[in-house]
């Protein structure tokens, strides 16, 4: 369903994942439909996610039947954690997810500050 915004998805363990060099931001899409999995999302988060989503070099994407990660908070004020509680309609959350990246994309583009000022072309012969 990702294919069809233009975005693909690798699959990549949390070793691969630190071992990578991150100069972008990365958005990260997190499914915890068991305890053991909502486990090994609990032990990513302690030793490596959340220095890097506080850090905004993450995105993290948690689509969860858990509670909601204590990172929310802050996470949220930075647009760098997106909670999505199962069951949900996926088609609904693909939408989401894309829609927030190409929102987090384009506003890195702009500009932040304003239109630098320039003297008119006679300026300088008045003098």
């Amino acid at each position: 369903m990702f294919k069809n915004y233009g975005i693909s998805l690798v699959p990549v363990s949390l070793k691969e994942l630190k071992d990578i060099k991150h100069n972008n931001r990365e958005y990260i899409i997190s499914i915890s439909s068991t305890i053991s999995k909502y486990g090994n999302f609990l032990r990513a988060r302690k030793s490596f996610l959340d220095r890097m989503v506080l850090a905004k070099k993450f995105c993290l994407y948690d689509i969860s039947s858990f509670a909601i990660a204590d990172i929310s908070a802050k996470g949220f004020r930075n647009n760098s954690y997106h909670y999505f509680q199962l069951p949900v309609e996926v088609k609904e959350v693909v939408k989401l997810i894309a829609l927030s990246i190409y929102e987090d994309r384009r506003t890195k583009l702009t500009w932040p500050g304003g239109v630098r000022s320039k003297l008119p072309a006679d300026a300088g012969s008045k003098m």
